[in-house]
């Protein structure tokens, strides 16, 4: 009773600071004003013989639409009108045109009081809607706030809800008993993660562990040859010894050698990545408690050949498949029941071969590695996709070193903030206690601290009172000192001044300018610099805002604005929501490898953007990629080697560079069986050139695919577009889409589509290790004609086309930027604004970075 208690008493006052900040909505209202006559006469002249309350073509009716620029719902009609007409859609082709002039008066009449009510509403209200943090920031902020860098809480709260795209605006970002519920859940894990968790320093773990000794590498071994065929390999984890038959004679079965040198040099081999029932690990080792903590891996790759005479394969380190020296190998954090989380990546060598990684491990946590190029077995009677006539590729895993947990000081930064220099008294089994002599008087001290550090603007004693009441009212129901504070702190960390971004109509004040920019940047609180700057009142100053905002860009922190602002611009966050058809893609199905690859090539491209502030044209082409040894499989790039993502020039003639070309776009914008233009066509119109596209009306079925082969999907969407409801949406939709039919479901090039049923079978074994069953079927046609009535044959031919207007593409990206980064979106009094911006880059050809840097200095990101 007394938990529940507790909780609702936090619930409580958290719902009831947010009620009571949170502002009313603003009042609509319409002026008494009629239509200006400029406006009548043109819509008379040009349009009402179509849109009048006869026809009502497209549902609008202009005889007797009013106009009250100062009404929402009025505005958007009206700012509907101003773009269809300003885009040359209307009036549309077959009526006559009017001359420019008369096109220019009418649309300069129709803006300004538009764009007028837009100023007034955004003076009065501000742009922004009042909002609390999503979910990515307010893990970030309790990472960086109690300096525990290891906290996984995203996960424990509630789905964001999302408007125009991002789930930044506050539109969407809702505030509920349920949510406080979690919040605070997370808040109170969050808190005792941070605390010291015994009160001497954690012993330091420095030790190898072999993975000879490891069950999960033991146990399922299987020593046996090749079974007498090549093609047959058996995959199972087998016995190499780094070329010493003389361990031929301690038995298949023997765990780790007497020897200590020749126990530095046995290894367990493996031809097959990690998957079930293999799944290799050193579970003799557990992360005691979460940290910091340095791995050393010791592996090396081996060629398997097939050895009648001996129960072991026979290493060789001077034949390597394909000429290969090395072997991607990825290691993975991992807790029961099979929670799995990347660490990172190394590469290794025919020579034993040792990569470091520096990683967060989470109590209990262990390691597990994965020869991640290697196939995956799927039953029945799979075979290995690299073994050839003389054997087979494999790694061999030695040993990994643990060096942690690894602290910068004792007691850690996140106690210390918590309860300052109070002795802790360990009670067993985990449980700590803080010791006060003055609890009343240690409550208030800690928490004014605590809230100075949490909140992002001056704390006032009358911040600090309620949570002391809280405390008071804990201990009155039984908590000891540490749970009491523990409760308070979670309040803080729920309450409006800490979930919220405080801002008011109008400039924004230094505290909120700079909470702005960290979580734009960073995607989290503000750091040190920043407070002094906003407590100085010097953050406002041109010069001191673009150097804050170079700092922050080079800081590896800036890698969590790339990962957030990609996963909901471009989708990145859905790549793996769909897995490619395990009998069209085999050659793709189950290769994690490529999926983690994949993301990591489209962050490093857009970082490599900002760092050289390269021209936003390269979001739709380029003459480079980043790229690693799988993706440069994929894209057919020899001479590529390593996990390493990195810049690889490409040829003339390539059809990569940009965006458009990358494996995870195109792996999101298909279903994992077949590919779609009407999809890829929309991703490119919204995401790349910022035209939105009408959902499809609910009557229209979809068009299903054929996967047997008889049809393209360009005949199928051909006979669905004679449908009249179809046919003018799909013109402008589908053009983009062909031109990347070029590509399958994960971005390989393709002539041909995929087909299953009758046909002659592709030669192959896919990475599950089931021979290929689908065949060659009818041709690619990536040829289109754009909207305007311009050609293209292929995907190079359509970059070129779109980038005749790179103002459009730079200014779709400012959209973007703008609404991830003040929580509103681009309303029709910004544009102006947001030309502004890309005047002031255009002499750079609209580089990246110095859009960033306009966006930043402009009104609309120093003004809520």
């Amino acid at each position: 009773m007394r938990t529940r208690f507790v909780i609702a008493a936090l619930m409580s006052l958290a719902l009831g600071a947010f009620a009571a900040q949170k502002p009313k909505p603003p009042k609509a209202y319409a002026t008494k004003q009629g239509t200006p006559l400029a406006l009548r006469d043109f819509l008379n002249k040009r349009c009402n013989a179509c849109h009048n309350s006869v026809q009502r073509q497209g549902g609008l009716d202009l005889s007797t639409l009013a106009f009250h620029p100062d009404d929402a719902k009025s505005a958007a009609v009206w700012i509907k009108i101003h773009d269809r007409v300003q885009s040359g859609e209307m009036p549309p082709k077959g009526v006559p045109r009017p001359a420019e002039a008369e096109r220019g008066a009418f649309l300069k009449t129709l803006a300004a009081p538009l764009i007028a009510a837009d100023e007034t509403r955004s003076r009065r209200e501000g742009r922004s809607t009042w909002r609390r943090m999503n979910r990515y920031e307010y893990e970030n902020s309790l990472r960086d706030l109690l300096d525990a860098p290891w906290l996984q809480i995203k996960e424990m709260l509630p789905e964001d809800g999302l408007a125009y795209r991002f789930n930044k605006v506050g539109d969407a970002l809702d505030v509920s008993h349920v949510q406080m519920s979690r919040y605070l859940a997370a808040a109170e894990y969050a808190l005792r993660e941070a605390m010291a968790k015994q009160s001497e320093r954690p012993a330091l773990i420095q030790r190898r562990f072999y993975a000879r000794e490891q069950r999960s590498f033991i146990g399922p071994a299987k020593f046996t040859q090749f079974n007498g065929s090549p093609e047959r390999a058996t995959f199972p984890i087998t016995g190499n010894a780094a070329d010493l038959p003389a361990l031929q004679e301690t038995g298949p079965m023997t765990v780790g050698a007497k020897d200590p040198a020749r126990r530095e040099q046995e290894g367990m081999g493996v031809v097959a990545s990690a998957y079930e029932p293999l799944q290799p690990k050193f579970d003799q080792f557990r992360a005691p408690v979460a940290g910091h903590y340095k791995l050393r891996l010791c592996a090396h790759s081996f060629w398997a050949g097939p050895e009648s005479a001996q129960r072991w394969w026979r290493p060789s380190r001077t034949e390597l498949s394909a000429g290969r020296t090395q072997e991607p190998v990825s290691l993975y954090a991992e807790l029961p029941p099979q929670q799995l989380r990347k660490l990172g990546s190394v590469d290794i060598g025919i020579t034993p071969t040792v990569g470091e990684l520096d990683v967060y491990l989470l109590k209990g946590e262990t390691v597990r590695p994965d020869a991640v190029r290697f196939f995956r077995s799927r039953p029945p009677n799979f075979r290995n996709p690299l073994a050839q006539k003389d054997g087979q590729p494999g790694v061999a895993y030695q040993w990994l070193e643990v060096n942690g947990p690894l602290y910068a000081s004792w007691p850690t930064a996140g106690q210390r903030l918590l309860f300052g220099d109070l002795p802790v008294k360990s009670e067993g089994k985990g449980r700590v206690t803080v010791v006060s002599e003055n609890p009343d008087a240690d409550a208030v001290r800690l928490l004014r601290g605590f809230m100075k550090r949490a909140y992002r603007r001056p704390v006032q004693d009358d911040d600090v009172q309620p949570f002391v009441k809280l405390v008071q009212t804990a201990r009155a129901a039984g908590d000891d000192f540490t749970d009491a504070m523990i409760t308070a702190y979670a309040a803080v960390l729920c309450s409006p001044s800490f979930v919220t971004l405080e801002e008011k109509p109008g400039p924004l004040d230094d505290y909120a300018l700079a909470s702005r920019l960290s979580y734009f940047l960073w995607n989290s609180e503000p750091d040190a610099s920043l407070r002094s700057l906003a407590a100085e009142g010097g953050l406002r100053k041109p010069g001191v805002l673009r150097a804050q905002a170079d700092r922050m860009l080079a800081d590896p922190r800036s890698e969590r604005f790339t990962e957030a602002f990609l996963d909901y611009w471009l989708d990145l966050r859905k790549v793996n929501t769909t897995s490619p058809d395990a009998d069209l893609y085999p050659d793709y199905y189950l290769d994690d490898y490529l999926e983690e690859s994949s993301i990591d090539e489209t962050r490093a491209y857009f970082s490599e953007l900002v760092r050289g502030d390269l021209p936003a044209r390269n979001l739709v082409a380029s003459n480079f990629a980043m790229v690693n040894d799988r993706l440069a499989t994929l894209y057919g790039m020899p001479g590529v080697e390593g996990t390493a993502i990195r810049r690889v020039e490409l040829p003339a003639d390539s059809p990569r560079g940009g965006l458009l070309t990358q494996a995870s776009v195109l792996k999101v914008t298909a279903n994992g069986t077949t590919t779609s233009p009407v999809l890829r066509g929309v991703w490119i119109n919204e995401r790349i050139l910022g035209l939105p596209v009408p959902p499809p009306p609910p009557s229209v079925p979809a068009v299903e695919p054929d996967t047997r082969g008889a049809t393209t999907i360009r005949e199928q969407l051909s006979k669905h577009r004679t449908q009249p409801t179809c046919s003018v949406c799909h013109a402008k939709i589908d053009p983009a889409g062909f031109a990347l039919e070029s590509f399958d479901v994960y971005g390989g090039w393709r002539d041909r589509y995929r087909a299953l049923g009758d046909g002659p079978k592709i030669v192959g074994i896919g990475k599950n290790g089931q021979a290929f069953a689908f065949h060659a079927a009818l041709p690619v046609d990536p040829s289109g004609i754009l909207p305007d009535g311009r050609k293209f044959q292929d995907v190079r031919e359509l970059k070129r086309l779109l980038l005749q207007d790179e103002r459009q593409i730079a200014r779709n990206l400012v959209r973007q930027l703008i609404t991830y980064s003040t929580g509103a979106p681009v309303r029709f009094g910004d544009r102006p604004k947001v030309e502004a911006i890309l005047d002031r880059a255009k002499p750079g050809g609209y580089g990246v970075k110095s859009l960033l840097h306009a966006i930043i200095q402009s009104d609309l990101f120093g003004n809520k």
